[in-house]
């Protein structure tokens, strides 16, 4: 899986994933625990082997590729929302990855979580502490990546936007499109490729899946 185009794919689908899960938070207060984790997982995982290593290999993005798939085929009927926070976390990534004082904080502040839980075994740590993680991880968005664009809409139901652990999970769902966007940019992504590259990157995506 050296194809430039599949490790495109793969961060793309990273951040269809994490997107995806922004308004079913926010619609119903809830989303896919398993799909979260590894979004969570992604943000920790600051120096991988490889771009599916990010995610813990490709079996954990199939729905992000899925959704990847229907995007670029303009099946968009039911993703119009998931492309707002496509976009809106590219978005952002392009300014963070100019900031490096951004980035540093981030590293700083991600290596200090770490070591909270750093006696926790890595198959339990979310399970048990997922929840203080996720008020974690919407502190940094918060102080440091939302304030570095206009802030990302979030369109939902009122009684779960209001509920603060809720608006943690969908504020880490967006830090992890944002990891995931990070990515992207890193295996050399780029605007170009949603206009000229689409069949490219739709084809790697089905060979992932296969």
């Amino acid at each position: 899986m050296n194809n430039k185009y599949h490790h495109i794919a793969i961060a793309l689908g990273g951040v269809c994933q994490s997107a995806m899960l922004v308004p079913t938070l926010a619609n119903t207060g809830q989303c896919d625990t398993t799909l979260y984790d590894v979004s969570l997982s992604s943000i920790f995982n600051t120096n991988p082997t490889s771009a599916q290593d990010v995610f813990g290999g490709p079996q954990n993005i199939k729905v992000g590729l899925e959704i990847l798939i229907q995007l670029f085929n303009h099946n968009q009927k039911h993703n119009a929302e998931v492309i707002r926070y496509v976009f809106g976390a590219l978005g952002v990534t392009h300014k963070l990855l100019k900031n490096h004082d951004a980035l540093a904080k981030i590293s700083q502040r991600l290596t200090r979580i770490e070591s909270v839980y750093q006696s926790e075994n890595n198959d339990t740590l979310f399970a048990n502490h997922r929840d203080e993680i996720s008020y974690s991880l919407a502190g940094i968005y918060c102080d440091i990546i939302s304030p570095l664009t206009s802030k990302i809409r979030v369109v939902g139901k009122i009684e779960y936007l209001q509920n603060t652990l809720v608006q943690a999970k969908v504020r880490s769902a967006l830090f992890g499109s944002v990891r995931a966007a990070t990515l992207w940019h890193q295996v050399g992504g780029s605007r170009w490729q949603f206009l000229f590259a689409r069949k490219n990157i739709v084809n790697a995506a089905n060979d992932i899946l296969r």
